[in-house]
Order: C-alpha cells, then structure tokens, then sequence
C-alpha cells in the first residue's frame, strides 16, 4: 500500500469511504490517555482534523468540548449524517492554500488521527495548528510509525524525521504507544509537564 500522489485527498478518501473502507476504531486506552492529558472540556473549543466517522468529535463532545471535526470529502460518515448538539462537522481541507475560517488561537484542544502521515506540507500545518490553538492548548496526535508496520504498509506511518519535525516545536511531549498506535500530548508551556517522554501502554 503507498499514499504517495494523492493529488486529490477529497476524491481519495471519498472513493474509500464510499467502499466501505474503515480504519482502526478508537480505542479504551486511547480515550483514557486523552482525558488524561486534556481534562475536562467546560465548553472550551475542540477541532478533530481528519474526522472520519466522527467517533472522537463525538467522545471530545462527551468530555464537555464545543467539538467540530472537519474532513476533506464530503462522503465521510460524519458528514453523511445529520448532527445536532454540541457536535459540528465541517468538509474543509486543512492544507487548502485557503484554509477553512476557524477561530485563531481560540482551540483548547485539537486532535488528529490517523492522519498526520498523509498530511504533504508538514511544516505548514504545523504551523496552521499552532495559530489555532489557545495559549497551553493542547495538540493530540495518534498515528502509527513507519518502523511497526509491514514494509508494504509503512507509507501509512510516520518516520523518525516525521516525529522529530511534529515534537520538537513543543515545550511539553507525551508519547506512549498503544499497540501498534503512538498517542502524542503536545503543549507549550513549562512547569512540571515540560520535557519529553516516551513509554509503553
């Protein structure tokens, strides 16, 4: 498998929702890492890059977050289905060169899985996030690393250079793995939470 040349994300990802193609679900230990590190939400603003099925917009939303998931094509499960609530979806590309009108620097939390490996200007989003987020916001990110995947899987996965450039902006780095998944907690900010950490779950 190889995510190399995809020139159109919407069409790409659409083609795969539409074939029912799903993707690892959320997990237990994931959801608990994330009410770990983020806390309650006490309706501060969330935003799930890359939704999917809309399964972690929905749990930010029961962790008390104003959540919206965005997602690049419109054939996402999340947007098929009508929403009401505190739950928003949104089909917008993060990486178009007009990037969706969300609030600056007003996230308290912003979340992406299974996504940051396809993501192609990393530098750029990374820097799109960083204007999204509020001060101590925090940045979750789950992906698998290229090292724990079969050779023909490994382009789904982030390399040690991928992981250098997403950590080393960060004042405070979580990084624990869950299977075959790593879930990283990312925050400026100094104190007790500053430094980097990775560890086994």
């Amino acid at each position: 498998m190889t995510t190399e040349g995809i020139d159109n994300p919407a069409a790409y990802w659409g083609e795969l929702w539409t074939s029912g193609r799903r993707y690892t679900r959320l997990s237990a230990p994931e959801t608990a890492l994330l009410s770990q590190y983020a806390g309650p939400g006490r309706e501060r603003l969330a935003l799930d890059i890359g939704c999917g099925d809309g399964a972690l917009t929905r749990h930010l939303a029961g962790l008390g977050y104003q959540a919206t998931g965005l997602d690049c094509t419109p054939a996402a499960p999340a947007l098929t289905e009508r929403s009401t609530g505190p739950v928003r979806y949104h089909c917008a590309d993060i990486e178009a060169q007009q990037p969706p009108p969300l609030p600056q620097r007003a996230h308290a939390l912003i979340t992406t899985r299974l996504v940051y490996a396809f993501i192609k200007d990393k530098p750029a989003f990374l820097s799109r996030i960083r204007g999204l987020l509020a001060p101590g916001g925090l940045f979750w990110v789950v992906t698998p690393m290229a090292r724990s995947l079969p050779p023909n899987h490994a382009s789904i996965g982030i390399t040690g250079e991928d992981e250098e450039l997403l950590t080393s902006p960060w004042a405070m780095v979580r990084a624990t793995d869950v299977g075959i998944l790593r879930c990283y907690a990312l925050r400026d900010g100094g104190g007790d939470d500053a430094g980097k950490e990775t560890r086994g779950h």
